[in-house]
Formats: C-alpha cells, structure tokens, sequence
C-alpha cells in the first residue's frame, strides 16, 4: 500500500539508527545535554545531505522506505525531497511551505512555521534558543556517537519524542516515534555542513494543471 510522504510530513506521521523503543516517562531532562546540543545545532548555517528513510508500525514492521536528498539552511529554508516510485518535494522559503505530491498532481500551500510536524529537518536549522522551552533534552553516547533524546514539553505534541544522533559534530541521524507508535527513521550520507548552497532550491514554481490546496 502507497503511503504519502508529504501527508506524514504535515500530520506528523514522518520522519534513526537502531535504537531500541524507549520509554517516554523514563526520559529525564539534563540541562547540560540541552546546552550541548544548542552547540551543536548554532553553527549549522546550512547542511546538504542524501539520506535513507524508513516508517515502522509499532511492532517494527517497515511500512516505507525511500531514498532522497535534503538541503536546508538558516532562517528556516528547506529543500527536501524524496526519489521514485514515492516522488514528492518539500520546499521551504522560510516565508510559505509548499508540498508537492506528484503521483497525486497536488500541492499544499501553508505558512512556514518552525513546527517540527511540518518538517523534521526544521531541528537543524531553527532557533536553537527555543530548544529548552519546547522539550526536555537527555543524551547517550554509543559507539562514538552521541544521540540526543528530545522529549515535547507539550502534552498535545504529535511525537513523543525525537532522537538526534551526532559523530561528532556532523549530524548523522534523526528518529521520530509518534502518538501511534509509528517510528520514521532517517539516516543521512555525504553530509556537508555550510557549504555553497544555491538559494534557488528554496524557490518553487507550481507546475500546470496540478491541484492546489490552500491551507492557511
């Protein structure tokens, strides 16, 4: 069965590693992993990656899994986009978000906002000062990599919780469990960390003949 990409994106049934399904009541909040990760996240002006995602039901049967390319960048722009057979795009001006769902000819139009539902990548490039407010932060260290475990503050959140794994200072990873149980992980490749980005990728012109939904 299809699942559309871009409707997890916007209802949060979207978006690492092999880390075991932990308890979200178990998850304490440290503020000194809260600091860290602000670190880590501040420098990121822009970041380039291919990544590998995967959707699991909650008894870790994979429902998806596509192959894509990301580029995001400071103040909240975002190209994302995933290959064949589940075509779809997600652009971000860091003004309007559009979705492009190809098989389907439709595309969403909404205000961008830093909503994680909207687009996970929006973790790496938004205001990392509001980090604290909006969950609790804990981290572990494995096999050389940190993993940051982010918990939302807010009761009505879509996810339970995200994890944001690092080698380093390069971002490796990203895993979202969400109200149903259902796990995306995205593994990234070939990352690039501010480099060159052509600002054309964050600009998207809606193709002829395609349905547009407008949602304000």
């Amino acid at each position: 069965m299809k699942i559309s990409l871009s409707r997890r994106i916007v209802q949060g049934l979207v978006l690492l590693a092999a880390l075991g399904s932990v308890a979200v009541s178990a998850a304490v909040h440290d503020p000194v992993a809260s600091t860290r990760l602000e670190r880590l996240l501040a420098p990121l002006a822009s970041l380039k990656a291919d990544f590998h995602q995967t959707v699991a039901d909650g008894e870790g049967y994979e429902l998806q899994a596509v192959d894509g390319t990301m580029t995001v960048a400071r103040p909240g722009k975002v190209h994302w986009q995933t290959e064949p057979p589940f075509e779809q795009l997600v652009v971000s001006d860091a003004t309007t978000l559009w979705l492009y769902d190809k098989d389907l000819e439709q595309v969403t139009v909404r205000p961008f906002d830093e909503d994680v539902a909207n687009t996970p990548a929006v973790l790496l490039i938004g205001k990392v000062e509001n980090l604290d407010a909006t969950y609790q932060v804990s981290n572990v260290t494995e096999g050389g990599d940190t993993i940051f475990t982010l918990v939302p503050r807010d009761e009505g959140a879509l996810y339970q919780k995200i994890t944001l794994t690092f080698a380093g200072e390069t971002p490796r990873g990203m895993s979202l469990w969400d109200t149903l149980g259902q796990r995306t992980t995205i593994d990234f490749r070939d990352v690039v960390i501010n480099g060159k980005v052509n600002q054309r990728l964050f600009r998207f012109k809606i193709p002829r003949g395609v349905d547009v939904l407008y949602d304000n």
